[in-house]
């Protein structure tokens, strides 16, 4: 889908939609992550692909080169979160929890997400996101940071251009929804789709770029797949020595407040998150938390979003914080300005964390509705 032209459609329609607005090219880049997460669901990804191409169009416009890195490494965080994502699907097969159901539970996590960091770049773009020569210079200190109207792509064109993107998601979620075909039958029609659109309707997909889509999903599928069978090792190896039953009785000598314990669970994979990467972290915990959390009567398509959201957010928690180290990377600033301006956006990121643990009819709405 990277090679076949889809990323540059998704950019132009986003940039359509929201350049205009304050702080237009950072807007641009928390749509494109939204677009781009119904592609690739992957954050990594979607800051490598998409952080090339708009971080030095943020620095051409005279943003800081650490809010830049900011915006980039916090958009993404909407990735792993909005369907098809491999960490939910990492914890539907190790929960065994519907990764259908979980597909349609991210959807409006994730727009709530995004229009949240639209909110936050609206009010802090002006003060924090340029240097003092740029504010100084800007004719309209208001409109600061929006993209010209005649460099904006005209939003009908645009749109013509990305359907056959957009369409995707679209078919992947339509046809679990009306049970035309499973998720693991949805991927490999999402392939067949991708060859489809990439060599016929963009013709930018060619036989050389094939082989190395082939050969860098091969790699990434090879990971996951020995992470996988790992993680039914461990599993078992929990589920024998009762370390579930073990670490239940541990937390309920503490509280049986549900409440409680949903905040138990959030500091600890906060914590986990800052030091260990999300699949990890998820094949080590799922089989400890998910026991726990369902005798108390956590729905398990809700703990897989909390987890999958708590997750994300370790994306920009340093040290390892990987969505923020490469970021900051490709902007070329230092980790320590990156985490001084990326502090804004990991809070908004915790307190949307709370918002979905707390409210979990924000994730339950859909696929209750849907699915039943």
């Amino acid at each position: 889908m990277n090679e076949g032209g889809m990323t540059k459609r998704m950019l132009d329609l986003a940039d359509s939609i929201v350049g205009g607005l304050r702080g237009g090219i950072a807007q641009t880049t928390v749509l494109s992550s939204l677009f781009f997460g119904g592609i690739s669901g992957s954050a990594v990804a979607s800051v490598s692909s998409l952080g090339r191409i708009l971080i030095p169009a943020m620095k051409q416009r005279k943003y800081r080169p650490e809010y830049a890195s900011a915006v980039m490494a916090a958009a993404p965080v909407v990735d792993p979160i909005m369907p098809p994502s491999i960490t939910m699907i990492v914890y539907g097969v190790v929960s065994g929890t519907s990764i259908g159901a979980l597909f349609f539970a991210g959807i409006v996590p994730a727009v709530l997400y995004v229009l949240m960091l639209m909110v936050l770049i609206h009010f802090t773009v002006k003060r924090l996101g340029f240097t003092k020569e740029a504010i100084a210079i800007a004719q309209d200190k208001a409109r600061i940071g929006m993209t010209p109207k005649e460099d904006r792509p005209k939003f009908l064109p645009s749109l013509w251009k990305a359907l056959p993107a957009l369409l995707l998601p679209v078919l992947i979620l339509g046809g679990i929804r009306f049970g035309v075909f499973t998720p693991t039958e949805a991927a490999a029609i999402a392939v067949v789709y991708a060859l489809v659109v990439g060599f016929a309707v963009y013709r930018e997909l060619s036989i050389k770029r094939l082989v190395y889509a082939l050969a860098d999903s091969t790699l990434i599928v090879g990971l996951i797949m020995l992470v996988l069978s790992a993680a039914q090792i461990y599993s078992w190896a929990l589920t024998s020595g009762l370390v579930p039953q073990m670490a239940a009785e541990a937390i309920f000598t503490i509280t049986e407040n549900p409440i409680v314990l949903l905040l138990l669970i959030n500091a600890v994979l906060l914590v986990v998150g800052m030091f260990i990467e999300a699949n990890a972290a998820l094949i080590i915990l799922t089989p400890i938390l998910y026991p726990v959390a369902t005798s108390m009567g956590v729905d398990p398509v809700h703990l897989g979003i909390i987890i999958v959201v708590n997750l994300s957010v370790g994306l920009l928690t340093p040290p390892v914080g990987i969505g923020l180290m490469l970021s900051a990377e490709l902007a070329k600033v230092s980790m320590v300005k990156a985490i001084r301006a990326v502090a804004p956006f990991l809070i908004a990121g915790i307190a949307f964390l709370l918002l979905i643990t707390f409210v979990p009819q924000i994730s339950l709405f859909l696929p209750n509705l849907l699915l039943g």
